[in-house]
């Protein structure tokens, strides 16, 4: 028996070994206390391929998510229960399927906001998604427009309530047919 644990211990069985490299997930995250801070920290969790943030910035109790209407057309089964853990479910596919050094980035532009009443407001922009996944066959880039719904809660925390996409033009490939196609 003394022999045997002689023997293992020679195999290194009982060695330290090198600590792994923690990994480098980047965040950039403030306090959601106004609309504009969701949009930075939107724009930010895209940057960073960084799906907890990026669900952050998702009411996780009231939430609403309405794709363009072609996409409600191909994708109604996907988007019929669409919620905060659809969302979290196609940005963790999305970042899956992208390297690490690869770019994704959100544009937006003709950007508008108004304030519905002191704890809600509106936000309209045209928007360019790049995202450079694995996939073959489809676009690294999706294009429309978008009207998000933003309310605080008890904390004072804005987030998104309600995301509605539109097409801007018939041959557009939209955020909507992006999530249809990372959504499992």
């Amino acid at each position: 028996m003394l022999a045997a644990v002689f023997l293992m211990k020679g195999c290194g069985i009982f060695d330290t070994r090198d600590p792994e490299e923690p990994s480098n997930i980047r965040s950039t995250f403030v306090p959601p206390t106004t609309p504009e801070i969701v949009i930075d920290n939107l724009s930010f969790s895209i940057l960073e391929k960084n799906s907890e943030n990026y669900i952050k910035c998702i009411s996780a109790s009231n939430f609403q998510y309405v794709p363009d209407s072609k996409s409600q057309l191909l994708y109604g089964q996907i988007f019929q229960n669409w919620d905060p853990l659809a969302e979290k479910r196609y940005m963790d596919n999305l970042i899956s399927q992208t390297n690490t050094n690869a770019s994704s980035v959100l544009f937006l532009d003709n950007e508008t906001i108004t304030q519905i009443t002191a704890d809600s407001a509106s936000y309209q922009a045209d928007y360019i998604i790049v995202y450079q996944h694995n996939r073959v066959n489809l676009p690294k880039s999706a294009t429309g427009n978008l009207l998000l719904t933003l309310n605080s809660d008890e904390n004072y925390l804005y987030s998104i309530t309600r995301w509605q996409d539109f097409r801007q033009n018939d041959t557009d490939f939209t955020w909507s047919e992006l999530k249809a196609n990372f959504s499992n």
